[in-house]
């Protein structure tokens, strides 16, 4: 068999590798099928939790470590465990609540997340329009409610121009808590522990299987994608990204809803 020229290969999901219709194309998973057997590793990088990344991961036939709600947490297929990678207390999350409240308009959805579960106080029009199945947040009257866990990161759904203020705040104070920001799409702004990325968790992947970053693609659309295609060998962009993202990528693909994954596969990592 023709050695692979990156045997290592991790996608994102949104804007990514689904279509419109949030499904994975025919195209799309005969190509991935056809990386796997041809040698490849293949793997998820995601800001979804596990029950919103679960059809995908099985669909998919993942047998390694998914990264998980931006590089917070890990899906170990094979044992079927969740491993938290970093960690906020429940008083730094009501501390960031807190701070929001003086900042952002009331219309912006707040949501925690924790291991299992999410948890916020409404869902807004937004929210429930871009949501998708797996995504079943506990309604709480207030996040003192919280229960005493940890948590893996907060999340802000809202228009474009509500986003603002929450850019807004991340330039002014975010500097004054243990934290990284990252905007995931237009409509989503997330609040992670200090040092977590999907770059960070790609990299402690290929350290585990025994991979060096320069053996490894990847392929993204928006910002939470950028730390990845920083430190892989190959760094591939869907036509639909992000300016930046674009910017980063050494290979433009067609965009996500026109087998974007499929074409990047087939022209740039079967032999």
């Amino acid at each position: 068999m023709e050695r692979l020229p990156y045997p290592f290969f991790v996608s994102d999901i949104d804007g990514t590798l689904l279509d419109d219709k949030r499904q994975i194309s025919k195209a799309n998973k005969n190509a991935i099928t056809s990386f796997q057997k041809s040698g490849g590793v293949f793997t998820l990088a995601t800001g979804r939790t596990y029950l919103e990344a679960k059809r995908f991961i099985e669909e998919l036939e993942i047998q390694v470590p998914v990264i998980l709600c931006n590089g917070a947490a890990m899906y170990d297929p094979v044992s079927n465990k969740q491993i938290p990678v970093k960690t906020f207390e429940r008083q730094m999350i009501l501390q960031l609540v807190e701070e929001w409240k003086k900042t952002i308009p009331p219309q912006v959805d707040i949501f925690v997340y924790g291991l299992d579960r999410v948890y916020g106080t409404k869902i807004g029009y937004v929210t429930q329009v871009s949501i998708d199945e797996g995504f079943e947040p506990e309604i709480i009257s207030s996040f003192d409610k919280l229960p005493d866990i940890p948590y893996l990161k907060l999340v802000a759904i809202a228009e474009k121009e509500e986003m603002k203020a929450m850019l807004d705040w991340s330039k002014q104070r975010a500097d004054e808590f243990p934290l990284d920001c990252i905007l995931s799409s237009d409509e989503y702004f997330e609040i992670l522990p200090s040092g977590i990325s999907k770059g960070n968790a790609v990299l402690r992947l290929l350290e585990s299987i025994h991979l060096q970053a320069g053996q490894a693609a990847a392929i993204g659309d928006h910002l939470n994608d950028l730390s990845m295609l920083e430190i892989v060998g190959l760094p591939a962009a869907v036509a639909n990204a992000h300016p930046l993202v674009l910017q980063q990528a050494a290979v433009h693909v067609p965009p996500h809803h026109q087998d974007g994954v499929q074409h990047f596969i087939q022209h740039h990592l079967l032999p």
